[in-house]
């Protein structure tokens, strides 16, 4: 039986498409830090970059056939259909409304978006309502903003264990086994009328060749 109280994980993101890079680090995040469950949050109109080549709609489904029958991860609509931009600010706030004072939460994110976090909307507001677990790439070199090392500098825990007795507050740089694929890698395939065998599940492909999508 799982344990609610262990916390939430929360992987927000345009998803334009899901695939095996995104899931499997939503399961190596889970075992990490012992949470029963995660939440994925595409967004409607992503604030920091052009808007995605398929609708939100297109989006939502593919995410919810990639983690159809997996009882550990949960497609979170609540920017859908709040539509306007998506602003994680606002998401959070309202996740930690839902969970009360006490349950931890944690944000989960590319170290590529941590070097922008300080063009996001309240971005210093974040960790008054979670934890921020920030996730390497692989072959990637982080240039951070002087203003976001001095702002996460005091938040800055080393071993994510450390911070579950913390409902949010912290901030936890991991390195994880990641799956080499990229989202504008499959895109780029599906236009050439390559099929992406092995980096996305095989129904998300199917549906992407059904609906012309990425073509």
């Amino acid at each position: 039986m799982t344990n609610p109280e262990a916390g939430l994980a929360v992987f927000g993101g345009t998803f334009d498409p899901i695939h095996f890079g995104h899931l499997e680090s939503a399961v190596a995040v889970m075992d990490l830090l012992g949470v029963p469950r995660v939440k994925l949050v595409p967004s409607f109109v992503p604030p920091h970059r052009t808007g995605p080549s398929s609708t939100p709609a297109q989006r939502l489904f593919m995410l919810q056939i990639a983690t159809c029958g997996n009882n550990a991860m949960e497609v979170d609509d609540r920017e859908v259909s709040r539509q306007g931009v998506s602003y994680t600010a606002d998401t959070l706030a309202s996740f930690r409304s839902e969970l009360g004072e006490a349950t931890p939460l944690y944000f989960v994110l590319g170290i590529d978006s941590y070097c922008t976090l300080n063009e996001w909307d309240r971005w210093r507001s974040l960790t008054d309502v979670a934890h921020l677990v920030v996730l390497d790439r692989p072959g990637y070199s982080p240039e951070i903003p002087a203003e976001v090392l001095a702002w996460s500098r005091r938040r800055l825990v080393d071993d994510p264990k450390d911070i579950k007795q913390l409902a949010f507050g912290a901030i936890c740089l991991v390195s994880l086994a990641q799956v080499d694929v990229s989202a504008s890698e499959i895109r780029e395939m599906l236009k050439i009328g390559t099929r992406p065998t092995g980096k996305m599940p095989e129904k998300v492909i199917d549906f992407a060749l059904e609906h012309g999508l990425y073509c």
